[in-house]
């Protein structure tokens, strides 16, 4: 819940928005208990609702060829509201256009990144395994 999202974020360093390396979170820390449509997907002119990128978003992860996905922290905006992402790193040796396929409901931009959304890496290191690359999802 917000509590333990607030304090795994406070204890990666916390975050100001364009100081230092984001802290990134698990799908199930940063879902569950998650109600805000204005923590991610906030500019969709048809969002499909948190739960739905919570669920999708936990199926890629499931894919065969997908070894994780975590969500990046863009903002931090007080301790009573749900942070704010507008990406998501997934790491995996599928090609960007099945990644966007898996992904398509949540409507994502067509651009995948293949860096770091800050060119840095995030606080928490991501582990990418041999045969894998990261990819960059983000709503804008």
């Amino acid at each position: 819940m917000l509590p333990d999202l607030l304090a795994e974020i406070q204890r990666q360093g916390g975050y100001e928005s364009g100081v230092g390396s984001e802290p990134v979170v698990s799908l199930e820390l940063f879902f569950e208990g998650n109600e805000d449509l204005g923590s991610i997907g906030c500019n969709l002119i048809h969002h499909p609702g948190v739960r739905a990128f919570f669920t999708v978003l936990r199926d890629v992860r499931e894919q065969p060829d997908v070894h994780d996905v975590q969500v990046g922290i863009s903002e931090v905006l007080g301790d009573d509201e749900w942070p704010f992402s507008d990406h998501v790193y997934v790491v995996t040796r599928a090609p960007a256009s099945e990644v966007l396929r898996l992904t398509a409901a949540l409507n994502p931009e067509q651009e995948v990144s293949y860096e770091w959304w800050n060119d840095a890496p995030p606080a928490k290191p991501i582990p990418v395994p041999d045969g894998m690359r990261l990819q960059t999802l983000w709503w804008d």
